[in-house]
């Protein structure tokens, strides 16, 4: 699993991500991220049933504490992974921009949006490139 994390100091918020969520012990490890997160334990439950799925995502935000945390499952394949991450994405600038009454449709949106993909950059690499941590033009 690849995880990392970042704050946005202009919205006074942090998200933490993991990507390639697989197996038993990632599950276990989500369930207690959400539960120490403050998600409600059926929410939980529900998204380690989501996330026991390949191509499957899940996205947490807690307005109170200001963060949020993104999932995304092990995926079929890097298009497969790269699309439920974008998607995860979307879903963690609804909520940013829901607290602070964001137009979802207006250039604002749109900056949180870039500035987070921008952030998550490097571990989405590592998520979908296959040679991103070998020696150029070897095959994974």
């Amino acid at each position: 699993m690849i995880q990392t994390g970042f704050f946005i100091g202009e919205r006074d918020w942090w998200i933490m991500a993991s990507f390639g969520v697989y197996g038993e012990d990632d599950l276990n490890e989500v369930f207690t991220s959400l539960l120490a997160g403050g998600c409600p334990d059926d929410d939980a439950q529900r998204a380690c049933m989501v996330l026991s799925r390949p191509n499957s995502g899940f996205t947490f935000t807690n307005t109170d504490g200001h963060f949020t945390l993104i999932f995304a499952s092990k995926a079929t394949s890097y298009e497969e992974t790269y699309d439920t991450i974008t998607h995860e994405i979307k879903h963690c600038v609804e909520h940013i921009s829901t607290y602070y009454d964001i137009n979802p449709k207006s250039e604002a949106a749109a900056y949180l949006q870039g500035e987070i993909a921008r952030n998550l950059f490097p571990a989405v690499s590592a998520a979908i490139c296959p040679v991103c941590n070998k020696e150029k033009g070897e095959e994974q």
